[in-house]
């Protein structure tokens, strides 16, 4: 289970957006690299994500 500690903290000090980001790739030094990112409500949940 995940705990969003970091996200909780942001949150306490006044941050009302945290951006999620990932990549997939080898890289942007070795070649070819996808990335995104994503914004969701604080109280978002999805049973088949964790």
């Amino acid at each position: 289970m995940l705990e969003f500690t970091l996200e909780r903290a942001c949150r306490r000090e006044g941050f009302r957006m945290i951006c999620g980001v990932d990549e997939a790739g080898r890289g942007c030094l070795c070649g070819p690299v996808c990335a995104a990112a994503v914004i969701l409500p604080e109280n978002w949940n999805h049973p088949d994500l964790n």
